[in-house]
């Protein structure tokens, strides 16, 4: 009996073994409608029923947002320290 009858075949992943890893493989479609790359990185979570798996793209962080950060710790050092053991 197959079970994945009634599933939309283009939803539909297999896993299959690469290497000594095991991978699920995305559609072309899927990785351009998300504005994946190769050199993206993810953070993998599991549900606790251990029935899905998700991934969240980690975001890329701009300079100039690295730099407001950045002097915002400078600005607040102070801060900053009186606070990390609490």
């Amino acid at each position: 009996m197959d079970h994945t009858a009634n599933y939309d075949k283009y939803k539909m992943s297999k896993l299959f073994t690469t290497g000594n890893s095991e991978a699920i493989r995305l559609r072309k479609k899927d990785t351009e409608l998300l504005d994946l790359n190769p050199s993206d990185q993810f953070i993998k979570e599991i549900s606790l029923d251990g029935r899905s798996i998700s991934y969240n793209k980690f975001s890329k962080i701009s300079q100039e947002n690295k730099k407001e950060i950045a002097n915002i710790l400078n600005e607040d050092s102070d801060l900053i320290w009186a606070l990390k053991d609490l």
